[in-house]
């Protein structure tokens, strides 16, 4: 039997519970959890779950900041990351889109839908196959990710056809840097520079930038 697993970094108890019974349910018998972005990442780098669930407000950091980190580490940029919040306006889903989530699922939701989402990412067949256990090629696993990226895309299109976006569209990706930077106080391009820079050091290193940085 394979476990796979599914990190969860939302500040809620409740949605933990809920997001974790919910994923176990159809295979991912292990679950992280972490409340705040900074944990979030930690325990990605630690355990390299099979896909993450990211909720997009919480304290210190945020969806949007944890998921460009993320996307910025070398042994977690390939994880898929589905975002879920209650905020389902046009900007949030356009920012969350170009940084590369493989899914935005909005407040409430049904289990229904989270399964959606999951044949989104690994398809009905290796989904049903990560619910019996049975082992997966790594190479193989994520065989959605040209229809993800083919959705994105359109989805990216839909929006960028709305008023609401015109500013997201018009920011270069230097610009939404410095967007987010400035809202953690300089300590994220400090943490994508660490992970870019000195891919060698050792898990116990990347805890201890991540818990100077909370202080």
């Amino acid at each position: 039997m394979t476990d796979y697993s599914v990190l969860i970094i939302d500040d809620d108890i409740w949605m933990q519970r809920i997001l974790s019974k919910t994923l176990a349910s159809y295979g991912f018998k292990i679950s992280h959890l972490a409340s705040n972005g900074y944990d979030g990442v930690g325990l990605a780098v630690e355990h390299l779950p099979t896909i993450i669930i990211l909720d997009i407000l919480m304290p210190e950091l945020s969806g949007h900041q944890t998921l460009k980190i993320l996307k910025h580490i070398k042994v977690t940029k390939h994880i898929p990351i589905i975002m879920i919040s209650a905020l389902s306006d046009m900007e949030n889903l356009g920012m969350a889109v170009k940084s590369g989530i493989a899914g935005f699922i909005s407040k409430p939701f049904t289990r229904s839908t989270i399964f959606d989402k999951l044949v989104d990412v690994f398809g009905s067949e290796k989904l049903e196959m990560i619910g019996k256990g049975l082992p997966i090629d790594p190479q193989e696993l994520y065989v959605n990710e040209a229809l993800i990226a083919k959705k994105q895309e359109e989805l990216l299109s839909n929006l960028s056809a709305s008023p609401e976006l015109e500013t997201i569209e018009t920011k270069t990706e230097e610009e939404e840097d410095i967007v987010l930077a400035t809202a953690t106080s300089s300590v994220q391009p400090n943490i994508l520079k660490h992970y870019q820079d000195d891919e060698k050091k050792s898990i116990e290193s990347i805890k201890k930038l991540l818990l100077k940085s909370k202080r």
